[in-house]
């Protein structure tokens, strides 16, 4: 499992999610490919690495054909790309290439505001992609989020929202990669520091309009996320499009846990001159999987599932195939015996992974165990939330793991601490769960 720490020190757009997740590792060549799947062209991404303030980070930006980049509904769905190309381009389309491509077209802005997509074309395109039901799932999440945030603003029926050609490419564009990279880190869990806002006004097409803008103050509705206004920076730093996606993403504003650890650190650009550093940071935090410490806010998820039969390698063997795929990070692995070919006594071997795991537990079943082929699907679960709290007992402090679906709950203290417990007091494991049992509840 994997956590993300956001630090939105200077606010948070498409772009700057974008950025960071390339920033953080994410495959560029990958995005493009399941890009491909939604079935729309006139665009192309510049991926490239730049430094800004003596700092690398990635700058992400969806380019157009033709046009120049629409804000959206009437000019103001979203707010942070008003750049103009008028000059000429270098794209990157590697992560780490230092190398630049020229392009051979120009970028010419004599579109016509006359052609628009409804919310409900852009839900149908999304929906009959090959994309993966999360991508889709969470794209279509945040279209709706912002178009309710539009209609209210607009006093109109979302059914009437509709949204600039120009600008709805882009905006699809934008809000399907950032899931497609999610899914690809295999990000789990969102923490972060509270949001950044700037002040003053921005001009769009209805006018001078205060920040935050009118769409980020409905989005902001039914929330409790921090955010703090810059009376210093006199500009936009929170635009619909990158606040809708931090709220799909569920993310708590907490520190970092001290059960994960930072496994790397990168940085997504923004676009405007704010006069101070104008990035979003991120980390990618590891799991202890000595210990199940992950916590869970979702109740259902869509997972992978594979099964292989053995019947040639030894227990002693299987047992150390446990232990090597829970360290790589399986969900869970288990075998049940089985009669196989030939009337041999085998072993039927499952595991249970995250969807972005595949190809990694695929060459690790190929190398590990003696298996030539393996079966997998992809299945739906229902969990419990979980969380974890630290209570204080006669023997020091121990983690509860606290389980929740709807009004049922359940406690459960965590083994690693009892079974240190029991060593060192020199009790058995069943007095110390005895002992403990009290404080739980």
């Amino acid at each position: 499992m994997t956590s993300l720490f956001l630090e939105p020190f200077s606010g948070i757009s498409g772009d700057m999610l974008n950025g960071l997740l390339v920033d953080l590792g994410a495959d560029v060549e990958l995005l493009h490919t399941e890009l491909e799947k939604l079935g729309v062209d006139g665009f192309h991404l510049h991926v490239h690495r730049v430094a800004k303030s003596a700092i690398w980070g990635t700058d992400f930006d969806v380019h157009l054909h033709h046009g120049e980049k629409d804000t959206g509904i009437e000019g103001d769905f979203d707010h942070d790309h008003e750049h103009h190309h008028d000059h000429e381009h270098h794209h990157d389309h590697e992560h780490h290439h230092d190398h630049e491509h020229h392009h051979d077209h120009e970028h010419h802005h004599d579109h016509s505001h006359a052609d628009a997509r409804s919310y409900a074309d852009i839900h149908g395109l999304i929906a009959a992609s090959q994309l993966s039901p999360f991508v889709k799932q969470k794209s279509l999440e945040v279209f709706l989020d912002i178009a309710k945030a539009e209609a209210a603003v607009h006093n109109m029926p979302v059914e009437q929202i509709h949204f600039h050609e120009i600008g709805a490419i882009d905006s699809i564009v934008d809000i399907v990669s950032f899931f497609i990279l999610v899914e690809s880190l295999g990000i789990d869990t969102v923490y972060s520091t509270p949001l950044t806002e700037g002040s003053g006004t921005i001009s769009v097409a209805h006018g001078e309009m205060p920040v935050p803008v009118p769409a980020v103050m409905q989005l902001r509705k039914g929330t409790t996320i921090p955010i703090t206004q810059d009376f210093t920076v006199k500009t936009e730093l929170i635009t619909p499009t990158g606040l809708a996606l931090l709220k799909a993403l569920s993310p708590i504003f907490e520190p970092i846990p001290s059960h994960l650890s930072i496994e790397s650190v990168g940085y997504g650009f923004g676009k405007r001159e704010t006069g101070k550093f104008n990035a979003l940071r991120g980390s990618l935090l590891k799991e202890d999987t000595s210990h199940s410490t992950t916590v869970v806010h979702r109740t259902e998820d869509q997972i992978v599932e594979i099964t292989t039969t053995i019947d040639d390698q030894t227990p002693e063997q299987l047992g150390y195939i446990i232990h090597r795929f829970l360290d790589a990070g399986a969900l869970d692995v288990y075998y049940r015996s089985v009669v196989m070919k030939k009337n041999r006594p085998g072993f039927e071997l499952i595991l249970l992974i995250q969807g972005s795991q595949l190809e990694d537990f695929s060459t690790l079943l190929f190398k590990e165990t003696s298996t030539i082929g393996f079966r997998y699907q992809q299945v739906d679960r229902k969990v419990m939330q979980r969380r974890f709290e630290q209570i204080d007992t006669e023997f020091g402090t121990v983690t509860v793991k606290i389980n929740q679906y709807g009004s049922i709950t359940k406690k459960t203290l965590e083994y690693e601490d009892c079974q240190r417990i029991a060593t060192e007091m020199q009790l058995s494991i069943q007095e110390v769960y005895h002992q403990l049992q009290k404080y739980i509840y």
